[in-house]
């Protein structure tokens, strides 16, 4: 717990000051309800997520910048087994809906089977050059699994990421990164996308993806898929396009993985989001769907889906 509390010791102090900050030079002249919000999810081993969570924020300016509390209640269930968990929140969040630069900030208390655990999900992405951005991000959570959630396993993720602009059309995104698990296990990940927009007046892009990590204990108990290798490489086309005030969104892709020393397999992701106009004074509304098929537990054929939303209403 001393070493988590010296990780998120900036992001503490950054989520004081910039409250405080934001109240003393902007005085909030809205206040906002997050209700209802909802993630809902389940994959091909029968694990089932439900999270239901309701915010207030006393400190509202738009649906990208906000100062509040939350409440959320997670349900979990695997054949006849079930676990659920309540999570208290603080947050702050400052991003500017042009450039998606700025920050996300949020301590979080998770009790769950008696387990007591402080989370966060936090980043912080800035301009470093007209042409490179950059961002660092420090996550911590429970590892949801039925083993893990009955063992009270959680992990912290510490990266960074560098974009860069090589030519008008073409990005370059790298990131580095490490998860650490209680149960002593360590996972080095390394991720890369190249970007080419091939319709820009469409927002219509052509990737190309790769991720790889390792784990470096594979002794430890079944609490998650744990490979000693994996890697994958996808291609995937993109779309990005505002229409009437919305911001929608999506990506399609099919690549190949490999894990261990196994002969590669399929692999496939699909997603789509949509979000309603952030500065609106009636509500702000987004909304996120996706499949992914990857490897698991029991084989190359693992996959998930989810559903999540989130409502706000700035009064």
């Amino acid at each position: 717990m001393i070493n988590f509390l010296k990780q998120i010791g900036l992001p503490l102090l950054l989520l004081v000051s910039s409250s405080a900050a934001v109240a003393d030079q902007e005085p909030a002249s809205k206040q906002a309800i997050s209700a209802p919000n909802a993630y809902i999810a389940s994959d091909s081993e029968g694990f089932s997520t439900y999270k239901y969570s309701a915010g207030f924020m006393p400190l509202y300016e738009h649906g990208e910048k906000y100062t509040g509390i939350s409440y959320q209640h997670n349900y979990f269930t695997q054949g006849g087994w079930d676990s659920s968990a309540e999570v208290y929140t603080l947050l702050t969040r400052a991003i500017n809906p042009r450039t998606g630069l700025g920050y996300n900030l949020n301590i979080g208390y998770n009790l769950e089977n008696g387990h007591k655990v402080l989370t966060t999900d936090s980043n912080y992405g800035f301009r470093l050059t007209d042409s490179t951005k950059a961002e660092v991000m420090l996550n911590r959570d429970r590892v949801e699994t039925q083993n893990s959630l009955t063992n009270g396993i959680y992990y912290t993720l510490g990266a960074a990421s560098v974009e860069q602009q090589l030519l008008e059309r073409l990005t370059a995104i790298a990131m580095l990164g490490q998860m650490n698990f209680s149960d002593t296990n360590t996972r080095p990940i390394v991720r890369g996308k190249l970007i080419y927009n091939l319709v820009p007046d469409y927002g219509l892009t052509a990737q190309l993806r790769y991720r790889q990590f390792r784990d470096t204990n594979t002794n430890v108990p079944n609490n998650y898929f744990n490979p000693d290798q994996y890697s994958e490489a996808m291609f995937a086309f993109g779309m990005r396009k505002r229409l009437a005030g919305w911001m929608l969104s999506g990506t399609a892709g099919v690549g190949r993985q490999r894990v261990n020393q196994d002969p590669s397999t399929t692999t496939q992701l699909y997603e789509f989001a949509a979000t309603s106009p952030v500065a609106s004074n009636d509500y702000y509304f987004k909304t996120r769907v996706g499949y992914g098929k990857s490897a698991g537990f029991l084989g190359p054929n693992y996959f998930y889906r989810y559903i999540m939303e989130e409502l706000i209403f700035p009064f």
